[in-house]
């Protein structure tokens, strides 16, 4: 019985190894997520100002 005991506790640390490793990739993915959406906004913000000062501009020119 000793041997299956000690197999069940190698088994244990082979999962939280696996949980571990796929926590590591979730935060990973996470941060990806979180600067690709930052730079989204950041990019929806930039090119509602340049939206917002391109026809005054237009404008201007054309005069």
């Amino acid at each position: 019985m000793p041997h299956h005991r000690s197999m069940t506790r190698h088994r244990s640390i082979y999962v939280n190894s696996v949980v571990n490793s796929n926590v590591d990739s979730t935060v990973h993915v996470n941060s990806v997520i979180f600067s690709f959406m930052l730079l989204l906004r950041f990019s929806t913000v930039l090119s509602l100002k340049v939206m917002s000062v391109l026809p005054s501009d237009l404008s201007f020119i054309m005069k």
